[in-house]
């Protein structure tokens, strides 16, 4: 009897393919769809149509006008915005209100990630606009001046190459968010291009909020409602006087289905009702085996296995999460592992890894992604190695839950 067939997205930022998995036709098997993927993706024109009529802002050309300096702040690798389908409009309208192309320049929002490289930067932002224009990485740890505290008392501290800019602008996009419900809008200056004493103090925050919950460490997913982050970022947006903010919200396989541009607070909220709708999942709980796919995130995939492992039976199962990033699991200097037994000083060793597991089995082709949490994962690179693991424990009628994307999808009990 032939098996079931699925192709799940793999490879982003490394050429965007799929992969195919098959499970005997006697499970059964169900499939995550994430609806945003129902969408055709935006057209340059719809795009450009977008960014010309923004929500509670005047257009990017009017307010470029009389200002001296641009700085475009763009999220990083871990993030599957193709920030290259939108720059170059973002320049042009630039140009257009009087900007001179010199007092233009771009800072990748890393937050507590590593640095890029040329490459890295290319594969954002495009070579045209490499080769035009001055490409920096946020340092957390210097040049980054104090601008005040929030309500809630967390000392903000903002790179300098940012704050020198009377023109700020942003571009990311909105998807559901392990901490503060969706990403975008105000993130990608609080914490994206914060200092480390503002990122640390607003990360334990929210893990200590998520742990008095007991919700786990991607408890928030498409829950604005329990951020710990939200009205900080707010104050932070208005205290820096950040200006323009530009999301995308992408499909399983990056493209863009939808957009909103403008004032980084209203044109969130605005989008994060968009993402509502756009990566809500039904819940399919009880499962012996979830099958969870790491894409859009896929430097962070243990997003998908923290997700995935939610639809597991209460007695336990067997979670696969399926991983294919030539460049490994993003550096993450609060929350990465360093050493055998340590790390930064939010990392939290094996403490977040879910007991009712019975064993996580990682698909990859590319070895070195066990590291943290992967080194609890039986590592194979062929998916028939997967499948007689699997069938060595379950027969038929085998309960299976496949997410197509974790990293992208949240789901309402």
């Amino acid at each position: 009897m032939e098996g079931k067939k699925f192709r799940l997205p793999q490879n982003a930022w490394f050429g965007d393919a799929e992969v195919e998995i098959t499970l005997p036709a006697e499970w059964q098997v169900e499939l995550a769809h994430i609806p945003a993927d129902a969408l055709p993706p935006l057209r340059e024109v719809e795009i450009a149509g977008r960014l010309l009529n923004p929500t509670a802002s005047p257009p990017l050309s009017q307010l470029a006008g009389g200002r001296r300096k641009a700085v475009i702040i763009f999220d990083d690798l871990s993030r599957p915005t193709m920030v290259d389908a939108v720059a170059p409009l973002v320049i042009e309208e630039l140009l257009k209100g009087g900007m001179r192309e010199e007092n233009i320049s771009f800072v990748a929002a890393l937050g507590a990630h590593g640095a890029h490289t040329l490459l890295d930067f290319t594969k954002k932002l495009g070579e045209q606009i490499v080769g035009r224009f001055p490409v920096y990485n946020h340092n957390p740890y210097e040049h980054c001046s104090y601008v005040g505290q929030t309500s809630s008392g967390i000392p903000i501290y903002i790179n300098n190459e940012v704050l020198s800019a009377d023109l700020k602008i942003g571009i990311g996009s909105i998807l559901p968010h392990a901490f503060n419900g969706f990403g975008g809008g105000g993130k990608i200056v609080f914490p994206g291009v914060a200092g480390m004493e503002s990122i640390y103090q607003n990360h334990r925050k929210v893990i200590a909020d998520l742990k008095a919950r007991k919700v786990g460490f991607a408890g928030n997913m498409g829950d604005m409602e329990n951020s710990r982050m939200k009205e900080d970022i707010e104050e932070v947006v208005r205290m820096i006087d950040f200006n323009f903010k530009i999301d995308l919200l992408p499909n399983s396989k990056r493209q863009a289905v939808e957009m909103v541009a403008g004032d980084p607070v209203f044109a969130h909220r605005k989008g994060v009702k968009m993402g509502a709708k756009l990566y809500l999942t039904d819940f399919h709980g009880g499962a012996d085996i979830v099958i969870a796919n790491a894409n859009a995130k896929a430097n962070e995939a243990l997003i998908a296995l923290l997700q995935g492992a939610a639809s597991l039976k209460e007695s336990g199962g067997d979670l696969v999460l399926i991983v294919d990033c030539p460049a490994g699991q993003v550096v993450h200097y609060l929350l990465g592992q360093s050493g055998a037994e340590s790390g930064g000083k939010l990392w939290s060793g094996d403490a977040s890894f879910p007991p009712h597991i019975q064993r996580g089995i990682l698909f990859t082709p590319n070895s070195g992604q066990r590291f943290g949490l992967f080194r609890r994962l039986i590592e194979c690179h062929r998916w028939q190695d997967v499948l007689e693991l699997l069938q060595e424990k379950y027969s038929a009628g085998a309960r299976v839950v496949v997410y197509k994307d974790g990293t992208m999808q949240y789901f309402r009990r």
